[in-house]
């Protein structure tokens, strides 16, 4: 499997988001219920075109986040991350960048749409969420992995939802959500 990894101990996340985002999305597309989108669904990451918001435990200050470009889709993790889901996200502009809540870009990080303009599927996994929502300080308790590999759009996929967060608000007799088109 190729694939291109990038680790920070100190990604900031503030009102408990932090984005992948393409060139298109401020300009084209807008997203006003994505929020809500994950606290009524799969509890950690909604998306449409050009755009994801993930949702961290720590309110304001840093995570450990681990990124994962990858060729296809990889192995499901161990049971030692707590929540993990799949969401598909289309790139219209063929950028995806990493951002902090409040705009700034992660450029070191890569492009995450690969594979240029299309779908893309992700899978974000988190252990630690319930001590980030208790933490503050500037040392990370909360860690994130987060891997994009270009795939067909399919509904969201949640394989564990095992944090206080997820327990309250994911509904597993609901349906799962759609992606969302450009």
């Amino acid at each position: 499997m190729r694939y291109t990894t990038w680790t920070s101990d100190r990604m900031f996340v503030a009102y408990r988001q932090y984005y992948l985002q393409g060139d298109e999305f401020l300009s084209v597309y807008d997203d006003a219920d994505t929020v809500r989108r994950i606290h009524a669904g799969n509890s950690l990451a909604a998306g449409g075109p050009e755009h994801l918001t993930v949702r961290a435990g720590t309110h304001t200050g840093y995570i450990r986040l681990t990124t994962r470009q990858c060729a296809d889709e990889p192995p499901l993790p161990g049971e030692e991350w707590e929540t993990v889901v799949d969401v598909s996200i289309c790139s219209t502009s063929g950028m995806l960048r990493l951002f902090q809540w409040g705009g700034e870009v992660q450029w070191d990080a890569g492009n995450f749409a690969m594979a240029g303009e299309g779908w893309y599927r992700v899978r974000v996994q988190t252990r630690g969420r319930d001590e980030g929502d208790a933490h503050q300080g500037d040392t990370p308790v909360e860690e994130h992995f987060l891997s994009v590999w270009p795939a067909p759009p399919a509904p969201d996929t949640v394989h564990r939802a095992n944090d206080t967060f997820a327990r309250t608000h994911y509904d597993p007799t609901q349906p799962p959500g759609q992606p969302v088109q450009p």
